[in-house]
């Protein structure tokens, strides 16, 4: 089977090499990813097609970046041999693979994701029709999270055709890298007289650091200490929340480094305003950290709330501060949940390369037919 991966996300992440190195072998990757400026990447396993020919201002006009993605696709012939095609944004990637679909009728996944449902249908209402059209024509949806599953569903309430499709899509999480799973906490983790809380992410407004900061203030009964990791992404945000509160900025750091560090620390918290997943909630998880995380959002309806952390409104201060006291208060029973972590198993890269490769598998054998 030969798919072609249409996926402008491509030579950003580790993800997506991560997701197809766990396929079955006997597929054949082509990833078509334009780029607006040139970046040093090399593959020698997958096929990788990154032509220079985005503009800035494609992210307004996305019919023109359609057509000059699907032009090149035409003129590198791309499309030879190709039985599926993976979409793995709505945004671009899938009304560029609906118009391949209209023309040469091959069929198409679609996964959803951030930007789809946070930004482009709420804002590019000049494209609206065009998504529409690619959500109906699709194959399949795949969601990495429920929030997703039910903003889509809420977006197209008045189109029953949809809500139908939304309702039998699968939900197909992000994989944590091997280094977690090989080398998972075995000792519970008891609470001393200070209370260490962890933050890894980018630093910017929308990872609500600000927040977590004004709910430990709030907290009178406890002296707690907060731990930074993370690139800083907006300096001015960064420099102002310096100056008002104190937390330990640690840098950024690798995955070794980072675990070393959770050993430290007795819970994990970022209630991000948006979040597509969030892998660092689970590799917190694998290390004996309880969570603190957003309703609706990211890793949320993956296990039942209150188990292994608390899902909080990302914007009510109050919120943070009861789920803080809250996991301290009954810390022990975290640690007793967290003994068991079959969970894990849903966010192994080899489990969800097997769902995929079954979902390409079956959806080309329909169309065979």
């Amino acid at each position: 089977m030969k798919i072609l991966h249409l996926n402008s996300n491509f030579v950003y992440t580790d993800i997506y090499r991560n997701l197809l190195d766990s396929q079955n072998p006997e597929i054949e990757n082509i990833i078509f990813c334009p780029l607006k400026k040139k970046i040093e990447f090399k593959s020698d396993v997958y096929k990788v097609f990154s032509p220079v020919i985005i503009k800035k201002y494609h992210s307004i006009l996305s019919k023109v970046r359609r057509e000059k993605s699907f032009n090149y696709i035409l003129k590198n012939n791309l499309l030879d041999g190709i039985d599926l095609i993976h979409a793995h944004t709505l945004t671009n990637d899938g009304i560029l693979a609906n118009k391949i679909f209209k023309k040469y009728k091959i069929p198409f996944v679609l996964t959803i994701r951030n930007t789809d449902v946070n930004f482009s249908l709420k804002y590019k209402k000049h494209v609206k029709k065009e998504y529409k059209e690619a959500i109906e024509n699709a194959s399949l949806l795949i969601f990495p999270n429920y929030s997703y599953k039910n903003k889509l569903k809420k977006f197209f309430e008045n189109s029953h055709k949809i809500c139908h499709k939304i309702s039998h899509s699968p939900i197909i999480p992000n994989g944590i890298d091997d280094y977690w799973l090989q080398n998972k906490a075995t000792t519970e983790k008891t609470l001393g007289k200070e209370i260490n809380l962890l933050f890894i992410g980018r630093i910017y407004k929308d990872k609500n650091l600000h927040r977590i900061l004004k709910a430990i203030h709030e907290i009178n009964t406890l002296k707690i200490n907060l731990n930074v990791i993370g690139k800083i992404q907006d300096e001015k945000y960064f420099n102002k929340l310096k100056k008002k509160h104190h937390f330990n900025y640690l840098g950024s750091m690798n995955r070794y480094e980072i675990s070393e560090v959770m050993k430290m620390n007795d819970l994990f918290i970022m209630p991000s305003l948006n979040e597509t997943f969030g892998l660092v909630f689970i590799e917190s998880l694998t290390q004996n950290l309880p969570i603190i995380y957003t309703i609706h959002e990211g890793v949320y309806g993956y296990f039942d709330d209150s188990k292994y952390g608390v899902a909080v409104d990302p914007k009510n201060i109050n919120d943070i501060a009861e789920a803080i006291n809250y996991i301290v208060n009954n810390y022990s029973a975290f640690q007793s949940r967290l003994r068991n972590k079959e969970f894990i198993n849903n966010f192994v890269w080899n489990n969800i390369g097997q769902k995929y490769s079954e979902i390409y598998r079956k959806i080309n054998s329909e169309w065979k037919i």
